[in-house]
């Protein structure tokens, strides 16, 4: 069964409505899902819980909160944090109104995932009885009998019977494949699972080469939640062989592995350093306490247990006992959250019996009031710092010298890179309380690590504790609180009252012209900036700044003005900067996605955009943009790669709409150079816009002619606003009708209720 076939009528009612980009928005959705982008996910559920409200659909409601789930439950791995949403969505799902909705079985998956987070062991019974009961209401014929299966799976193994997760996985498989059915990528990728953690290595990997050989016969494309799993069970199952070389090659970055699967990642990582302590350093302590701390937010109890086991034995081996107590206290806070012991409190207490045998701290190697002098030395003997272990003798001295805040700073910035937040923020406050008179270097790290993790309620207690003695320190923080929030209106207020007590901030000046840039009162940001050009010993930056402000307000003699300071020649002398720097690209933002174009640079900070957009995509050709001058990607180092570097820039302003139309796309075999370029220039006298978007070697197989290759071209046309379609329609028509070879372009022609069957039968004869 096509359980998304309503989710797709929808979206075809909805573009025939005139609301493609609602439609477009779904798609996004469960795209972001899957590449695992957790951030972009947040950020469109609000449209998407919108869209379902304005069209009274609650089987919409369904499906936007399931794949919230997927994101809270599968991708950032929430447990408690978020069981009283799932429990609440299984409940809205299994009403009247929307029980028929495929999703409501959806979100079974949603609730028995959530509860293995939690603590898979403990809630086995529950998520076995929420599976079955749910199979038993659907056929082999839809894709949720794969996915509940693999949940029942999973929660077998976690009964500690994996042996039975195998030959039940064996059973499901038959199951489908007798209904006539296909087995998903769900089925290998739980088995491998279960191989795994059962020490089953060598099966793993034959399993995962095997799958990996038939992705890549197939060549069809994969979604992130597919391909990084599976990088990641490779490295584990090659770590488990002793392989580390080969382990260490396809282990994924730590960066680019979502809370999911980082579990995964903490247990390789374990191995890896096991054999050679040396890669075993403070910066992959750093990562691991993240992880645990972020398991511990979401309330994944027992993984906060398993992963800390992992942790405090791989700071030991560090020789950072401190960050093992640390570990092990966090573990013992989790104990009375889960579900039933199953030898957890044995665990903790053998963290706990591991950490009493270590050495104990060494002492301070000199007296308290020279560490940081002897540490700097030691630093540059060493060629780096090392923070977890300056952090035992620093936390000795602070004890030692509690209201040296030079000594009390470099701590808690020991701690803060080592991943102890807590730790940092409780020797901060400590500082900022025995100290209410005076901002020193505590209350900055203070409040830099208040903002950087977003507790505006912490921040709010350090303004009132600031305001009365110390107000420019308090503003400076209203500031800060402002710029977090985006509140552009409060953060004029707050630099322009700091400014009115300390004239001299710059660093307020410049968060109030950021303030005004971001409302477009761009001639107020000017002068602000213009007021740092004659101010600051190293104006340069203000410079740049400038430029673009004042490029946005048309103070183009202001622009010619600060070009010349940084020795940037301009041929014009009066009126709009637009001359011919060469190519940039320019990234603009559609509907919260980043999206770049080739464009013409016509001044300091200014350009013209000549690609035509995507066909799904806002209209940008031949807009007359503002830019940010700092690059989006830095120049590369080598010489040679630099002189093929073409500069990225952040779009600020639209000076001027190119007034053109979306794009209509153009696919096809090319027609030969002569025919190209008669049909180029017919295009250009009619004042549309052309964008080849394929590459050189663009290749179509001819089905008709044996599979004979040909080379293709992919294009878009973007018309005036005011120009009809259809007279594009026909222009293509016309114009193509002598060439060798048919093109397509389904969507104009659906969209000008021309013959679609034409098109169709172009995107199967070459493959479109």
């Amino acid at each position: 069964m096509d359980i998304w076939n309503w989710v797709e009528k929808l979206q075809d009612d909805l573009g025939e409505a005139g609301q493609a980009q609602s439609a477009q928005l779904l798609t996004r959705l469960t795209d972001e899902v899957c590449e695992l982008r957790i951030d972009r996910v947040d950020a469109l559920l609000p449209e998407a819980r919108a869209l379902g409200k304005t069209l009274g659909n609650p089987w919409l409601d369904v499906f936007v909160g399931h794949w919230e789930m997927r994101n809270r439950v599968g991708n950032r791995l929430e447990g408690e944090s978020a069981l009283g949403d799932a429990v609440a969505l299984f409940e809205r799902a299994h009403r009247a109104d929307t029980v028929e909705c495929p999703q409501s079985v959806c979100v079974t998956q949603d609730l028995a995932a959530c509860y293995g987070n939690i603590d898979g062991p403990g809630w086995v019974p529950e998520r076995i009885e929420v599976c079955e009961e749910t199979l038993g209401r659907i056929d082999p014929s839809w894709s949720c009998f794969q996915c509940l299966s693999c949940e029942k799976a999973d929660a077998l193994l976690d009964d500690g019977n994996p042996q039975g997760a195998l030959d039940y996985l064996d059973v499901q498989a038959g199951t489908v494949l007798a209904h006539g059915g296909k087995v998903y990528d769900s089925f290998p990728e739980m088995r491998i699972k279960i191989l795994l953690a059962s020490g089953r290595a060598a099966e793993a990997l034959a399993l995962i080469d095997a799958r990996q050989a038939e992705v890549e016969a197939e060549g069809d494309y994969e979604p992130a939640n597919c391909t990084v799993p599976r990088r990641l069970s490779r490295a584990w199952a090659l770590a488990q062989l002793g392989r580390d070389e080969e382990a260490l090659e396809a282990l994924v970055p730590w960066n680019q592995v979502s809370p999911n699967y980082r579990r995964m990642w903490a247990h390789t990582a374990a191995l890896l350093v096991r054999s050679a302590p040396e890669r075993n350093g403070w910066d992959l302590g750093r990562r691991m306490s993240a992880t645990l701390a972020h398991y511990a937010q979401v309330g994944a109890h027992r993984f906060v247990i398993e992963i800390a086991g992992l942790c405090v034995d791989m700071a030991l081996q560090r020789g950072a006992v401190w960050t093992a107590q640390r570990h092990l206290a966090l573990a013992r806070q989790h104990l009375d959250s889960l579900r039933q012991d199953l030898g957890a409190r044995d665990a903790v207490a053998a963290m706990a019996a591991r950490i009493e045998a270590a050495p104990a701290v060494a002492a301070l190697p000199v007296p308290a009031e020279a560490l940081l002098d002897w540490l700097v030395g030691e630093g540059a003997k060493n060629e780096g710092r090392d923070p977890e272990r300056e952090a035992q003798w620093l936390l000795q001295a602070v004890a030692a010298r509690p209201d040296d805040a030079a000594l009390l700073d470099v701590a808690a910035s020991a701690l803060a890179a080592c991943g102890a937040d807590e730790e940092a923020l409780s020797l901060l406050w400590a500082f900022v309380q025995r100290h209410p008179h005076e901002d020193a270097s505590p209350a900055y790290s203070l409040m830099r690590l208040l903002v950087q993790r977003g507790d505006l309620g912490e921040l709010e207690r350090l303004v009132q504790h600031y305001q009365a003695q110390v107000p420019v320190f308090a503003l400076w923080c209203q500031a800060q609180i402002a710029q977090k929030q985006s509140d552009w209106a409060a953060l004029e207020e707050a630099c322009s009252a700091l400014l009115a007590l300390s004239p001299g901030s710059h660093g307020a000046r410049n968060l109030l012209a950021m303030a005004l840039m971001a409302m477009q009162r761009f001639p107020d940001a000017a002068a602000q900036y213009r007021h740092l050009t004659e101010v600051l010993e190293e104006p340069r930056s203000a410079h740049w700044d400038h430029m673009t402000a004042a490029s946005a307000a048309r103070e183009w003699a202001a622009v010619r003005t600060s070009a010349a300071a940084v020795g940037m020649e301009l041929d014009s002398t009066e009126g709009p900067v637009e001359e011919n720097f060469g190519w940039v690209i320019i990234r603009c933002m559609d509907g919260g996605d980043p999206i770049e174009y080739y464009a013409r640079r016509t001044g300091p900070v200014t350009a013209r955009i000549v690609e035509n957009a995507p066909a799904n995509r806002r209209q940008r050709v031949d807009d007359w943009v503002v830019f940010d001058a700092e690059l989006v990607h830095p120049a590369p180092e080598d010489e040679e790669e630099r002189s093929r570097f073409m500069p990225t820039y952040a779009e600020v302003h639209l000076l001027e709409s190119g007034g053109h139309a979306a794009s209509w796309l153009v696919d096809g075999v090319h027609p030969g150079e002569e025919a190209w370029a008669a049909f180029s220039d017919a295009v250009k006298d009619r004042g549309w816009k052309l964008w080849t978007h394929s590459a050189d070697d663009y290749q179509l197989a001819d089905t008709q002619a044996d599979g004979e290759t040909l080379p293709g071209v992919l294009f878009t046309i973007a018309q005036p606003q005011e120009a009809p379609p259809l007279a594009l329609h026909r222009f293509l028509l016309e114009a193509t009708a002598g060439w060798p070879h048919r093109m397509c372009w389904l969507r104009l022609a659906e969209a000008c209720d021309q013959d679609e069957q034409r098109h169709l039968d172009v995107i199967a004869r070459y493959g479109l």
